[in-house]
């Protein structure tokens, strides 16, 4: 089995960010270091993440940096988005939350989440 629920998002460098309490973990394929899941086993993944900010942040789910699913809001204060994304993963695929657009507006607390659990093993 494989699965993941972080919480907590801290901002790496302009555009990237992290999740760095890690609530769940099933295997060692999340790291809340580098904010990284890398697949050990291939399959179908889903993934969710949550983010909490002001107007005109978004942030992207991505696969080796190739945008697969964007979250956001265009407006409001206080807002949250959610977007879920499913996967077919091979393995040391990466997935990742990351290039934000207008990552200041988003509110670096533990009300972020980011999770991916293994649906259906390939074979």
């Amino acid at each position: 089995m494989s699965g993941f629920t972080a919480k907590y998002l801290t901002r790496v460098d302009t555009n990237d960010v992290r999740f760095t309490d890690v609530l769940y973990k099933e295997g060692n394929d999340y790291n809340a270091t580098t904010g990284v899941f890398t697949c050990r086993i291939p399959g179908i993944y889903w993934f969710s993440a949550t983010l909490y900010g002001n107007s005109g942040a978004y942030c992207n789910i991505l696969l080796y940096g190739a945008k697969r699913a964007f979250v956001g809001y265009p407006g409001g204060a206080y807002a949250t988005g959610t977007v879920s994304e499913v996967i077919r993963l091979r393995h040391d695929d990466r997935v990742h939350v990351g290039r934000c657009t207008n990552p200041g507006s988003l509110h670096f607390n533990d009300l972020n989440t980011f999770s991916g659990v293994l649906v259906k093993a390939d074979g």
